[in-house]
């Protein structure tokens, strides 16, 4: 009856392999003239020698009579040989099964590591932060209402174009907008603290309430833009355009 199922234990392994390799040099006591070339392959023995000897053992009565005893001698070494090498298998099987079963173990306790990718980049939307590498040069942003950010700060945004951008509460503190295109924009509360604007066009920019302390704003287009309540201390206008500025409560 088929028990394929049965486990077996790992220590009692290679006995069944060993068993089964005697039961079956047993059973096959009698070889045929190729089985007889295979164990001599497997001995290292050309067929042609195995052909020699079966033909000198069966040369007349005399000789066969003579070799009696050689011929026992040498199904002897057959049936060592027919032994010796079904038991290496068994004894190389019964090691697979250990290192296997050591390979899996092992898979099985090896810890799995989970790399969790590492950010230092603040996200867009914080407006407190921003990488000191962030880059916004020649960025085209002209009328836009929805910006994916206003966190500018530090950023270099030299030659950006945000004409009629909403950039109202940004922080733009330290950031570089030198010939930039801010006419028209949206600037209501930005924090424009140390920020570079040199040769900026701010025109008709809404800079109520806005932060410019220590700005340099030196020869900016600043012609009717509303300044209406903005911080200026310190800020630099040496050679700005300031006709028909606003600068109602600016200090």
């Amino acid at each position: 009856m088929s028990r394929l199922h049965d486990r077996i234990p790992e220590d009692k392994a290679q006995e069944v392999f060993t068993l089964a390799a005697q039961l079956y040099a047993q059973h096959n006591q009698s070889y045929s003239v190729q089985e007889l070339m295979e164990a001599g392959a497997e001995a290292k023995i050309p067929p042609e020698f195995v052909q020699q000897a079966i033909d000198q053992l069966q040369i007349t009565p005399v000789q066969k009579s003579a070799l009696t005893d050689r011929t026992k001698r040498s199904k002897g070494y057959l049936a060592a040989l027919a032994i010796g090498l079904p038991l290496l298998a068994a004894i190389a099987a019964a090691w697979w099964l250990v290192a296997r079963n050591a390979a899996t173990s092992a898979q099985v306790e090896t810890p799995t590591q989970n790399v969790q990718p590492i950010s230092n980049q603040p996200p867009l939307s914080d407006t407190n932060s921003a990488p000191s590498n962030f880059k916004c040069a020649g960025l085209d942003l002209r009328g836009q209402k929805d910006l994916p950010t206003k966190n500018f700060k530090n950023a270099d945004c030299t030659n950006a174009k945000l004409a009629g951008a909403d950039l109202s509460g940004a922080n733009m503190e330290s950031a570089n907008f030198s010939h930039a295109e801010l006419n028209d924009a949206n600037l209501n509360g930005a924090n424009l603290k140390n920020a570079d604007l040199a040769e900026a066009n701010l025109a008709g920019a809404d800079l109520t309430n806005a932060n410019l302390e220590g700005a340099n704003l030196s020869n900016t287009d600043l012609r009717g833009a509303n300044l209406k309540n903005a911080k200026i201390d310190r800020t630099d206008l040496a050679g700005a355009k300031v006709n028909g500025i606003n600068l109602k409560g600016a200090n």
